[in-house]
């Protein structure tokens, strides 16, 4: 759920700094496991030619919060470099039963990211030298995915980098798909990918080694749509696959490229 949940985050941006925005994505989900709502998302990320700003929510809801109150709210920026995402901070603050913990990762100067408050020894060890300079937060990870990919999405191996855990998704094309009447708002044209997350380093990997476990993979769809920018950008707008033996789907409820809903005609990219 994790990795699903990083992955599909909606965007909440409000009021921006950024300056001459060239695009806006706004989006907004619920995830649904055996047929019961028990995430809902928020997503919003602005970006120019050479920056780029995002913030992301997601809290329990219906039956999940009767038994876990659970709140994540998560800020990055950095610069843009081409198709490329060069995080400089991350923030993140998860609420769980009135306790919270606030995570902060900085990059400077070409080196690893700092962490703060600092690791213990025990995630330092299991981290190990796996935490480099290349690594990319998970909202700078969907910044890539979505507004700075070029010709078709899902053609990539992203590494990431939460501050607690090193992990792959590795992203492959299946093809253009047309999304009709189902779960969510959007209706339309959309790349259907298959996505891979495996563990590499930190507390979830040793578990993951230590249990002998496999990757876990999920299908999400992402609709091409038009922005102020050159090409398209892709909006995650559904996710389907299996959590500990139960299935679950993820979709949008709403969401919109420069103002406008993705799904007219203005909006939907060729």
């Amino acid at each position: 759920m994790h990795a699903l949940a990083l992955t599909l985050l909606a965007f909440a941006l409000h009021d921006s700094a950024i300056a001459a925005q060239k695009g806006q994505i706004s989006a907004a989900y619920v995830v649904e496991v055996a047929g019961v709502q028990m995430l809902k998302m928020s997503y919003d990320a602005a970006f120019t030619e050479n920056t780029y700003q995002s913030a992301a929510a997601m809290k329990t809801k219906g039956m999940a919060g009767l038994f876990s109150d659970y709140k994540m709210d998560m800020t990055a920026m950095g610069a843009v470099s081409g198709n490329d995402a060069r995080p400089s901070r991350f923030t993140s603050r998860a609420e769980k039963n009135d306790k919270d913990k606030t995570t902060e990762l900085i990059w400077r100067d070409g080196k690893p990211p700092t962490v703060d408050p600092g690791l213990d020894a025990d995630d330092e060890r299991l981290l190990g030298d796996a935490v480099t300079a290349n690594l990319v937060d998970p909202l700078s990870m969907v910044m890539r995915m979505t507004a700075l990919q070029r010709g078709q999405p899902c053609r990539t191996v992203e590494r990431v980098f939460d501050g607690k855990e090193v992990y792959d998704l590795s992203f492959e094309l299946k093809g253009k798909v047309t999304i009709g009447s189902g779960e969510g708002s959007y209706r339309g044209q959309a790349y259907k990918c298959s996505v891979t997350y495996t563990p590499v380093a930190g507390r979830a990997a040793a578990k993951f080694r230590k249990k002998g476990l496999g990757p876990q993979k999920f299908d999400i769809w992402f609709a091409p749509a038009r922005a102020a920018t050159d090409g398209a950008v892709f909006i995650p707008v559904l996710a389907t696959g299996k959590l500990k033996g139960f299935s679950f789907v993820a979709y949008a409820s709403k969401a919109a490229i420069d103002g406008v809903k993705l799904g007219s005609d203005s909006a939907t990219a060729d």
